[in-house]
């Protein structure tokens, strides 16, 4: 491990534990490994070892993460950060040849272009050519703005990446689509694979820079848009103007003349998903987007630095899905709490998550398609 994370992981486990009660492993599992001081005993223990990164219980524990960070916000300990620590750990396990097979198959897909499907498909993976058809049937060739939906919408929930299209043109913004459809890299980096992150994302990013020179990327999935716009630029590479899709949403309704549908105005609650909160502070603008499209935001008990993670990240579905069930419960109570009519948040797999759970659930495209009247598919 990198000598900077090695130190990360010591600091931690001699921390008194300020991040425990934000963990939301800890929260379901209530066992003292699976939160970021216990992940952080092991990593140390492992270090002493010349095999210590195949331990079985070093390789579950560094697993049950969704690398939310909602133990960020109460760590107050320089050069400690608990995701890049995760990382490190796993790119560890990695090298040591013991990364879960459910991961390296994940990174496999990726490679070959599959996306994620949606919940109560035969197949996990899917082929997402015929969704980013219907967009480009929708799109504007050479436009300032480039809309990269990315695997997780087009994956899990296809309904939102049509719905952007339409909302977005609905909004008189212009935009184009790639030609190809390349993953940004966020699976190898959650499963270990140093390598192939920096093949899939400059293969991206080359596509980007070279067809679509000097444009907008607009990224609709939170972890798409936080690996492009501050992963790829840590990691040092050379990166065009990216901002999420819901930033570009809230700006566009802003500056929209035309009334939303009166009949779509109703009071929802706003879940801030984390790749979004806590990992690029994108928070007022979903809310400011509903605003302006006519809908009444009713807060649920966690959002910002205290939102509750869907467990739909780092990997927790395919190496732990009995965590992710359980992440997703304690989301489902706190808008059960809520008393809404409907929640919306700005991440497609959580949406389609959270219907899987029977949670009345739409990703914020297409809750403002809807409110401007912008439901209609186009021909296909």
């Amino acid at each position: 491990m990198p000598a900077e994370q090695q130190s990360a992981a010591r600091m931690c486990a001699s921390c008194p534990k300020m991040c425990r009660s934000a963990c939301p492993t800890q929260a379901v599992t209530h066992n003292e490994r699976h939160q970021p001081w216990g992940h952080a005993r092991q990593v140390v223990a492992a270090l002493r070892e010349d095999e210590g990164f195949v331990d079985p219980e070093l390789v579950d524990g560094v697993y049950a993460c969704a690398t939310c960070s909602a133990c960020t916000p109460p760590c107050h300990v320089d050069g400690v950060e608990t995701p890049d620590l995760v990382w490190a750990a796993r790119a560890a396990v990695h090298r040591a040849g013991a990364t879960p097979a459910a991961g390296l198959e994940s990174v496999r897909q990726a490679r070959a272009g599959m996306v994620p499907s949606p919940d109560g498909a035969a197949e996990m993976w899917t082929d997402p050519a015929a969704t980013l058809g219907r967009l480009r049937a929708m799109a504007t060739p050479g436009a300032d703005v480039l809309l990269f939906p990315g695997c997780g919408a087009l994956g899990r929930r296809p309904e939102a990446v049509l719905a952007a299209g339409r909302a977005l043109r609905a909004l008189g913004v212009a935009f184009d689509v790639a030609v190809e459809h390349r993953c940004c890299g966020m699976p190898a980096l959650t499963f270990g694979d140093e390598a192939e992150t920096t093949q899939l994302l400059s293969r991206l990013l080359a596509t980007l820079g070279a067809a679509h020179p000097g444009q907008r990327v607009v990224v609709q999935s939170p972890s798409c848009a936080w690996m492009l716009g501050v992963r790829a630029r840590q990691l040092g590479h050379d990166t065009p103007d990216v901002e999420p899709l819901v930033a570009t949403l809230a700006r566009a309704l802003a500056e929209h003349a035309a009334d939303p549908r009166e009949h779509e105005a109703r009071r929802v609650s706003y879940h801030d998903p984390c790749y979004l909160a806590r990992h690029q502070d994108v928070r007022e603008q979903p809310r400011a987007a509903l605003a302006a499209a006519g809908y009444t935001v009713t807060e649920l008990r966690g959002r910002g630095d205290t939102t509750q993670c869907s467990g739909q990240g780092g990997g927790l579905p395919l190496t732990h899905p009995d965590l992710a069930a359980g992440y997703l419960r304690l989301l489902a109570s706190q808008v059960g709490a809520a008393g809404v009519d409907e929640v919306v948040t700005g991440c497609a797999s959580c949406a389609a998550a959270l219907r899987g759970a029977g949670v009345p659930a739409v990703e914020l495209a297409e809750a403002v398609a809807a409110a401007l009247g912008a439901e209609e598919d186009e021909p296909r």
